[in-house]
């Protein structure tokens, strides 16, 4: 923590020097370890794939053994060869013999690269032989498939002389009258051409250069693809661990030769020398830039802000008209532009200070007036409902039963309004709303209908007072009466699933055009911030509503408008419900 803050107490030269210079050392660590990374993921990568390929290579090498088992059971399994091989009749393999050759030469013709056959008894002594392959005893001991090493045989035959050639040596038992082998009667062996293994190879390089061989266990290559590797080191071993090369190498389980694929490190990592050449590049921009950098800062940042600094600490003694001097247009320039102009924003804000405050106290002691004007005129609902009591006893005296009900109707208006709780049930709310239906039924002669849905549950919700009526009121004024016929309003009240109570307050009027609804929504916009428009074609009964909402529910409250010309009004709320009580 210490060091921490001596760092950050360190001027701003400093600091930025050391970090250019962090900078710089970790761009060349970032460097070199991005190459060894890449170099070492590329080698995995085609260790992977080498791999891969060696387990097909393996594949097909197994099949091909596979293909010379079954020809080998076909061959010495079959009658002829049976009873050539367990006979100890000299006469009698001398007269099957040509029989026996001819059964080898339909044999060689199943597989291209058999070069030669040769028959064994049991007691590894040569009996018969056809085409090429060199005569010799077999043990006796081993009764089980072998594959010798590389075979160097002559041949007069120039087409043959850079063939390789190896041998199969196949155990052969005596058969039973059943078919099932007894005892070990002799061996069959197959000289054949390793050239069938040369496109197996082939197909298994890496890249141009590489070299991939085939082994015996001798490390002397019986095939092999590429060039490159000299006979000294394949007998010496030491190829496995020649630096230049991605050596990998897979044992061939029958045969225990040896598959060797050798990737020249150079050519595997030639296109990444060029990435490493680009990064290189790229790194010595990167200084270049941010010593320029440093310069830059020096010159064009730096020394003007220490400039400014001095102004700036120089300005609470001089004070007054003193500015800072401009010399360059550059940020530092339009910072200093904009210091000068915040000084003189501060002297003049210093001279309307004082006037602000006194229009502050002006404005503060009006709203108080217009507070008790207010207060003073809630007794005019008192001194109307007593009158209109008044009136509705006269009326029942003399029998004049309209005028009583509408004065009934009304003074319970009168009376709903001037309770003092602004909190009330649904149900009161639209029970005012149907003494209002009477009065609107009387003076438009039945003209308008005014029909309300609520669902029961709902009822004893409890909501703002004076919410539906100056709705409905609005609706009949503004939207029924200027058209010609009869009209309705309908209100809609119920429960939303998100625990919302939702009024829907729909007239079929004559709604509102385009500029007259959006001036509405616009004065709703402007009511929320404090500003009323008294002078509105609507009146302030829609305003007055917006704003106990949002006062009482806040975000939460819902308030939308909707209106076309000719086609209708709808006023939709929602509130949460026991928010208030």
């Amino acid at each position: 923590m210490g060091r921490w803050n001596k760092v950050k107490q360190m001027s701003l030269i400093r600091q930025i020097t050391y970090l250019s210079v962090a900078m710089l050392i970790i761009l060349w660590l970032s460097y070199l370890i991005s190459n060894q990374f890449a170099k070492q993921i590329i080698e995995d990568k085609v260790t992977k794939s080498v791999n891969q390929i060696f387990m097909q290579v393996e594949e097909k090498m197994q099949s091909f053994d596979t293909d010379i088992e079954g020809i080998s059971n076909f061959l010495f399994y079959s009658p002829t060869l049976q009873a050539y091989l367990n006979t100890e009749d000299s006469l009698a393999r001398v007269l099957g013999n040509k029989e026996v050759l001819s059964i080898f030469s339909n044999t060689m013709l199943l597989k291209e690269n058999i070069r030669g056959i040769q028959l064994y008894d049991k007691n590894g002594a040569y009996i018969t032989s056809l085409g090429i392959g060199s005569v010799q005893t077999i043990p006796t001991d081993s009764q089980a498939i072998q594959y010798s090493g590389l075979i160097d045989i002559n041949i007069s035959d120039p087409r043959n002389s850079r063939r390789s050639f190896y041998a199969v040596t196949i155990p052969v038992y005596k058969l039973d009258s059943s078919g099932i082998a007894t005892e070990y009667a002799g061996a069959g062996r197959f000289f054949l051409d390793a050239s069938n293994f040369s496109p197996i190879l082939r197909s298994a390089k890496v890249t141009n250069s590489s070299q991939i061989m085939l082994l015996d266990r001798s490390n002397r290559p019986i095939a092999a693809e590429g060039e490159g590797i000299t006979q000294e080191l394949l007998e010496t071993g030491k190829f496995e661990s020649n630096a230049e090369y991605i050596v990998q190498t897979l044992t061939l389980p029958r045969s225990n030769w040896k598959l060797v694929n050798m990737i020249p490190r150079k050519e595997l990592l030639e296109e990444l020398d060029t990435v490493k050449r680009f990064n290189l590049i790229a790194y010595l921009i990167i200084a270049f830039i941010t010593v320029l950098f440093l310069l830059i800062f020096f010159t064009g940042i730096l020394n003007p802000l220490r400039e400014l600094m001095d102004f700036i600490k120089s300005y609470p003694r001089q004070g007054g008209n003193h500015r800072f001097q401009i010399k360059k247009n550059n940020e530092i320039g339009v910072l200093g532009k904009n210091l000068n102009k915040m000084l003189d924003d501060i002297d003049y804000l210093g001279h309307e200070v004082q006037e602000t405050q006194a229009r502050m106290y002006e404005i503060e002691l009006s709203k108080k007036q217009m507070e008790i004007i207010a207060f003073r005129n809630q007794i005019n609902p008192h001194f109307l409902y007593n009158t209109l009591e008044s009136i509705r006893a006269v009326a029942l005296y003399y029998e004049a039963d309209i005028i009583a009900d509408i004065s009934s109707s009304l003074s319970k208006m009168f009376r709903y309004a001037v309770k003092g709780n602004h909190v009330v049930r649904i149900q009161d709310e639209i029970a005012n709303v149907r003494e209002y239906a009477k009065i609107i039924d009387f003076r438009f002669m039945g003209r308008f209908r005014i029909d309300i849905t609520a669902e029961e549950e709902a009822l004893e919700e409890n909501m703002l007072k004076m919410l539906l009526q100056p709705i409905v009121e609005n609706a009949i004024f503004h939207g029924l009466e200027p058209k010609i016929g009869n009209g309705s309003v309908s209100i809609d009240v119920r429960r939303t699933g998100n625990g919302y109570l939702q009024f829907t307050i729909r007239d079929d009027g004559e709604g509102m055009d385009k500029q007259k609804y959006d001036k509405l929504i616009a004065q709703l916009q402007q009511s929320e911030n404090g500003y009323l428009d008294y002078s509105s074609d609507i009146g302030i009964g829609l305003f007055n509503i917006y704003q106990r909402l949002k006062l009482i529910y806040g975000s939460d409250a819902q308030f939308r408008i909707e209106s076309e010309r000719h086609q209708g009004t709808v006023v939709c709320l929602a509130f949460p419900t026991n928010q208030i009580g």
